[in-house]
């Protein structure tokens, strides 16, 4: 194997400085073109919903009603200009005792995606409706029911250019600023979508010089390391005929980042680890509906490179370890849904999945002088059906004592070429005894299985990682062993969900929940835990000592643990209501009319978006901003079920509101030149004002690490991760507010105080309680006064976000009062309270 430098490869900071130039130059043209157009007489709509029955355009499959449905309105308050800002402002709402703590799984208009790359850069603008659902949804999509289900419902039209320049820097002197630029373009339009998106972000390093670190090693260390990144990306979807649609979407990664891990014995000089890694993917979705089924197949291919070098000083000797790990993936799947039969309650709904895919691992270590290879290859082919049956319907029958009562049943076997087989079922219960309330309990038993990459990893030898020696009380510099260990055996994870959902006002948007989740894990893959006393008592073969007893390595390559144990009950409310003022029935029933096309007003059940706007002033005849309905919706009109919400686009084909559709449409309402809800035009005078709040105790967090020996209680005084151990308590705050383009937004985070027990021979630590605040101010530009004599504000935002605005660091101490030299707040968060300032074009 040849671990010789690619050579050819563009300097990232070339290009860099071209993406820049090219965000200046489009903000230039978007200058230009601004100027061009009237601003005097555009309306802005938010979004006309047209409701002729009780689905909802982008709906997703089943009867299970959202946790929380999010209006334009409601989006524009959380200050997000993407999807991906958009999940991590809805993280405390999409959270998720059942999975591992990731990303929840998204569909884009009720279906499902190629893949997050797909949707993650589009901005928030072109969100017609948010829905978050609870995760025995992503059953009726072939997914595991581990995750929460964010349904994201685009507007029918939109066109926009996109420029983004981002500067973000630590408020401690020295290190640590990220510049980034953005650019892309995103057409919406006769059912197609397009997508072309680039950026690039460059992160400075942060030294120990740079910061208050007392023992360090100065300018030889790295709290950070410098990293640049490359992100192309690519989505084109459209109808293909017959009622078939298909998207592909093509991603490429490049990150580049080199980290400086103390000074060498020998030379004197830093001892230098590089890191590059290329991702490239190419994915697709393909669906439609034949005999009855409702089909879906998703196909994806990937190509990832990732390769290090990293300095030691042995003895008297140097060497340069190298790795270098190619993985190679193919996986297809397919989706079919059907209705199957009826039964005196409604029809028993199907969803049938198939799943095959394989993966390689290619990998090779050169450490010490010493080489080693590993070559992995999986193959897995899967098949998973869920079931969901009605039980009762309400007010008929049983109905009328119990309520709505429906069942679900699902069942999976998967079979591994390197594993053999595993399987999976799960039940559960969907019970709405009145209206604003909902009850849902589910089990599932899951077999579980080692990943590629746990398993076939090169191995890699990090040398200078700083670790608390809870043996002995003291912090040591030892060398980090990391990578894949063949030895890992499969687990079984048990998950009981019990959950409420409660409304319980029509007219209020005021929504409870509260979920409890047990989970047991035997056999449970995981990372190796730190460093203490039982972990090392548990696994001595992993630590090495000196003759002198100090600890020199930790091998930290992941490990089965026997048994896990973990129950929590997570509950909270959201509340949120329009600020502004409210039109008339007459100014409702004129918008109605325009959007008819000029006829006598539409059924009832059909509502226009309340969150119209112009530039600076209403038309003759619209309604004021911030208008809510003067009617109550029928039944079943979803669309018009609180004030502000913006349900979604209209179910009728065809563009609307003017020429243009796919490749030449206007921005989001159908007018030349024009934006929509103040991103384009004149902006929103109402707002809205959002509040949430979220608190989770667990009750239990246990590990058996092996038979024999005693259970860490990791709520009292056990700990795996060198955070300490597990809060009992954790609460997550969220308030937003935004009116005539202004905004506000706020996220805070409290962790109750934990503590580790060194044993009868070791040191203790105490973690104090932790709480940190971000905070996000944020400005459309367009939508304010000044927008009239400077049409090239139109569609610009300005955004000033402050991460942990208290500069709040985790105190860590002794029963002495003496933070260890690994504790010390810069190396555990050498960033500390960082602002950032983005300014954000969207030429129409």
């Amino acid at each position: 194997m040849s671990f010789a430098p690619a050579i050819g490869r563009v300097p990232a900071g070339l290009i860099l400085r071209l993406l820049a130039g090219a965000a200046l130059a489009a903000l230039a043209v978007g200058s230009a073109q601004a100027q061009t157009s009237d601003l005097g007489d555009e309306t802005e709509v938010e979004e006309l919903v047209v409701t002729a029955g009780r689905t909802l355009p982008g709906q997703v499959i089943g009867d299970i009603a959202p946790e929380l449905s999010i209006s334009p309105r409601e989006i524009r308050a959380y200050g997000a200009a993407s999807v991906t800002e958009l999940l991590d402002a809805l993280a405390p709402q999409t959270t998720s005792g059942q999975g591992g703590g990731g990303r929840p799984v998204v569909l884009i208009n009720g279906a499902r995606t190629s893949g997050f790359s797909e949707i993650r850069d589009l901005p928030t603008e072109a969100i017609a409706r948010v829905d978050i659902l609870p995760e025995e949804v992503s059953l009726k999509y072939g997914y595991p029911a581990d995750q929460k289900v964010v349904n994201i419902v685009l507007r029918q039209r939109f066109r926009a250019w996109l420029a983004e320049g981002a500067a973000t820097t630590p408020t401690q002197p020295g290190g640590g600023a990220t510049t980034g630029a953005h650019g892309g373009l995103l057409k919406i339009g006769q059912g197609r979508r397009l997508t072309l998106d680039a950026k690039v972000t460059q992160v400075e390093p942060i030294l120990e010089s740079d910061r208050d670190v007392a023992g360090g090693e100065g300018a030889f260390r790295t709290l950070q390391p410098g990293s640049t990144d490359v992100t192309l990306n690519a989505v084109l979807a459209q109808p293909l005929g017959r009622g078939v649609s298909g998207t592909i979407n093509g991603t490429f990664q490049s990150t580049e980042s080199q980290a400086r891990l103390g000074r060498s014995s020998l030379s004197g000089e830093p001892l230098i680890r590089r890191s590059d890694v290329d991702d490239s993917r190419l994915a697709g979705v393909l669906s439609g509906a034949y005999a009855g089924w409702q089909w879906s197949y998703t196909g994806e291919l990937a190509y990832d490179v990732a390769k290090s070098t990293t300095d030691r000083a042995l003895s008297s000797l140097a060497y340069t370890d190298r790795t270098r790990a190619v993985t190679t993936s193919a996986q297809s799947d397919i989706v079919l849904n059907r209705a199957l039969w009826s039964l005196p309650a409604g029809q028993v709904s199907s969803t049938l999945t198939g799943r095959v895919s394989r993966m390689e691992l290619e990998s090779d270590a050169l450490r010490a002088g010493a080489s080693q290879s590993s070559d992995l290859t999986r193959s897995i082919g899967q098949v998973q059906a869920s079931f969901d049956v009605p039980i009762t319907r309400a007010g008929e029958g049983l109905g009328e004592a119990l309520g709505k009562v429906s069942g679900n049943l699902n069942l999976g076997v998967q079979n591994l070429s390197d594993f053999g087989e595993l399987a999976s079922i799960g039940y559960g219960l969907n019970w709405t005894p009145v209206k604003p309330l909902r009850v849902m309990a589910s089990f599932s038993r899951t077999d579980q299985a080692p990943t590629m990459n746990q398993l076939g990893d090169p191995v890699t030898a990090t040398p200078g990682v700083r670790v608390f020696d809870f043996e002995r009380g003291e912090t040591v510099e030892v060398i980090r062993v990391s990578g894949g260990s063949a030895d890992l055996d499969g687990g079984r994870r048990d998950v009981l969900k019990l959950g409420v959902s409660y409304k319980p006002f029509d007219k209020t948007n005021l929504s409870f929940q509260a979920n409890y989740v047990s989970t047991r894990t035997e056999d449970a893959v995981v990372a190796f835990p730190s460093a203490s006393t039982q972990v090392e008592a548990a696994f001595p073969d992993r630590f090495r000592r000196d003759a002198d007893g100090v600890l020199v390595q930790v091998d930290a390559r992941p490990v089965n643990f026997a048994r896990q144990s973990r129950d929590e009950l997570r509950w909270g409310f959201t509340y949120s209501r329009p600020v502004g003022p409210t039109p008339s029935p007459e100014a409702i029933a004129a918008m109605r009319r325009r959007a008819a096309g000029g006829g006598a007003p539409r059924a009832e059940g059909q509502r226009g978006a309340e969150d119209s706007s112009t530039s600076g002033r209403p038309a003759a005849g619209e309604p004021q901003p911030g208008a809510a309905p003067a009617e109550a919706p029928r039944e079943g009109a979803q669309a018009a079920a609180r004030p502000g919400e913006g349900a979604g686009p209209p179910s009728a084909g065809g563009p609307a509101g003017g020429p243009g559709g796919f490749m030449g449409g206007p921005g989001g309402g159908g007018r030349p030149g024009g934006g929509f809800g103040g991103f384009g035009g004149g902006g929103p005078r109402g707002g809205v004002f959002q509040i949430g709040l979220y608190h989770t105790v667990a009750f239990r967090d246990e590990v058996l690490i092996r038979p024999g020996l005693p259970v860490l209680d990791l709520l009292d005084g056990g700990a795996l991760g060198s955070g300490g151990g597990s809060p009992r308590h954790q609460v997550d705050l969220q308030t937003n507010f935004t009116r005539a383009g202004l905004g506000v937004a706020m996220n805070a985070k409290w962790k109750s105080a934990t503590y580790v027990d060194g044993g009868a021979s070791g040191e203790n630590l105490e973690f104090e309680d932790f709480a940190t605040v971000n905070l996000r101010l944020f400005a459309d530009l367009g939508a304010q006064p000044i927008a009239r004599e400077h049409r090239w504000l139109r569609g610009a935002r300005a955004t000033l976000s402050i991460d942990n605005l208290f500069d709040a660091r985790q105190d860590v101490r002794t029963p002495a009062g003496v933070t260890p030299i690994s504790y010390q707040p810069d190396i555990m968060d050498p960033v500390g309270r960082s602002v950032r300032l983005t300014v954000r074009k969207l030429i129409f």
